[in-house]
């Protein structure tokens, strides 16, 4: 008589707890946090900058713009990341290891939002700690300053746990679209009447009365109700909004294939496959044509079928429909602190996204990996000059001066360029998420320095904001650095590459 072997033990929730910080220690999702520290940093210069005689009220104040938005988008990057290495990775075998599903979900759960803690806590405290410590009349009082750093993060908690649960049924841009959309409504609705019952404003309904503003950033008034309100029925509630999203299941999509246990095949099925089998080998061989690999045709050939073929006429039909409705001057902006950083962002990493999936095959052929880095990294740059110069005809049509227009292609062009090539370098040596905290950042603070006055002390510091710039003092700075640093970006993606290659 034979025994059965003895099964595993079923791992608890503090094994499974251990696993799960273990499994993130190294991973993108460990330094994401980083971004808040980046921002924190960034905003505190920002501040100082616009000279002395400021309050502990203004340096809360300052707060608006990462708690409305850059604070919720980074979380809901922080969980998208996390779901697309998990689903890239298959689990890592975790699925198939005797763990409770509820374990599982609530132990992801909890390193996620242990990580938007940190973030929260680098984003919105670096400010308050670094402001605080160069004047004593910018010093935020210790309840205040915590509750600055504690309210958005625990409003945060159940938008964390939605994108959680959706980021394992759909893919990483459906997650951060709607964490987009989220936000976005939170911050347009956060002041209504009817907050108590639209789940999205307890994301932003919280902050308002710690921080001081309203939601688009205007110090709140001496008659406003939010100013006495209290910020913990909101955060609450926001907190709250997890418990359903951890306790419902993961959705079975019509279609999806399971596992059949194999059989034994019958004599036709074996026929047929052995004549298949003879049919492969009795083949002649393909006939290669002579001459070296078309490498410019299988790089452009990868970048076919992406986003590119119609983001890059979106946006320049958007520009030609926004010229349409108002004036050319007053619109050039639109391109050259939104639509120019933005598009080389998302091109950067969509055209890594097309690539990096076979990049180590590619390393396998006889070209090795510097040609198709360069031919990758001139396609993305001739991308961006070509819309830059189509976009620039439109101004000009529109009653642009021409040489205006003419600076105007030349700057989006070069400049361009630049931001093209190091969001492409940074998706390659470190990670998309990482290219796309730093993008986030330096779109915002680009704006906020190059649409304002800021630009008069700050312009040489914020590089996504250069474009803007067209008066020839500046240009004959921005242009010659941008050239340089195109020709650095290009030299580190050719070994970024090859260590993609080798780490793929």
């Amino acid at each position: 008589m034979t025994t059965a072997a003895p099964t595993a033990p079923v791992p608890g929730l503090p094994a499974t707890l251990r696993a799960e910080f273990a499994t993130w220690r190294r991973s993108a999702v460990a330094y994401l946090p980083l971004g808040g520290l980046a921002f924190g940093l960034v905003s505190s210069a920002v501040f100082v900058s616009a000279g002395p005689g400021r309050s502990w009220q203004d340096v809360l104040g300052y707060q608006n713009l990462w708690a409305m938005f850059v604070g919720p988008m980074l979380t809901v990057l922080l969980v998208a990341t996390a779901a697309r290495i998990d689903r890239g990775a298959r689990g890592g075998g975790t699925r198939y290891r005797p763990v409770r599903p509820a374990y599982r979900q609530l132990s992801r759960f909890t390193v996620l939002a242990v990580r938007s803690l940190l973030l929260n806590v680098l984003g919105a405290g670096t400010p308050l700690l670094v402001l605080g410590a160069l004047s004593s009349a910018q010093r935020v009082p210790a309840g205040r300053a915590l509750e600055a750093v504690l309210v958005p993060w625990i409003s945060q908690l159940g938008m964390l746990a939605l994108i959680l649960w959706l980021a394992r049924q759909t893919s990483w841009g459906v997650a951060l679209a709607v964490g987009l959309v989220w936000t976005v409504l939170g911050v347009v609705n956060a002041e209504s009447t009817a907050w108590a019952a639209l789940p999205f404003t307890w994301l932003d309904r919280g902050a308002l009365p710690v921080i001081g503003t309203h939601a688009n950033g205007v110090a709140l008034e001496a008659h406003s109700a939010l100013i006495s309100a209290s910020p913990w029925p909101p955060a609450l509630l926001g907190a709250l909004l997890a418990v359903p999203f951890l306790l419902l299941p993961r959705l079975r999509r019509p279609g999806t294939r399971t596992v059949e246990h194999r059989t034994t095949p019958s004599p036709t099925a074996s026929a047929q496959g052995a004549t298949a089998i003879l049919g492969t080998v009795t083949e002649p061989a393909p006939h290669l044509e002579p001459g070296g690999p078309r490498v410019a045709a299988a790089v452009l050939g990868m970048l076919r079928g992406t986003a590119l073929t119609w983001l890059c006429p979106g946006s320049v039909g958007l520009i030609a429909l926004w010229l349409s409705w108002h004036a050319p001057d007053a619109s050039v902006q639109l391109f050259t602190l939104l639509v120019l950083p933005i598009g080389t962002l998302v091109l950067g990493l969509v055209v890594w996204s097309a690539a990096g999936q076979g990049w180590r095959a590619v390393a396998s052929r006889a070209t090795g990996t510097r040609g198709p880095a360069l031919v990758l990294t001139g396609a993305a740059v001739a991308v961006t000059v070509a819309v830059s110069l189509v976009t620039a005809l439109l101004y000009l049509t529109a009653g642009v001066p021409a040489g205006h227009a003419w600076l105007l292609a030349l700057t989006g062009a070069v400049v361009g360029a630049m931001l093209t090539t190091f969001t492409l370098w940074l998706a390659i040596r470190t990670s998309q998420a990482v290219a796309v905290v730093v993008g986030i950042i330096g779109i915002l603070f680009g704006v906020l320095v190059g649409g304002t006055a800021m630009q008069r002390n700050l312009w040489a510091l914020i590089p996504y904001s250069w474009a803007n710039y067209l008066d020839l003092h500046r240009i004959s700075v921005t242009l010659p650095v941008s050239l340089v640093a195109t020709a650095l970006c290009t030299f580190g993606i050719t070994h970024a590459t090859r260590k993609a290659a080798e780490n793929s």
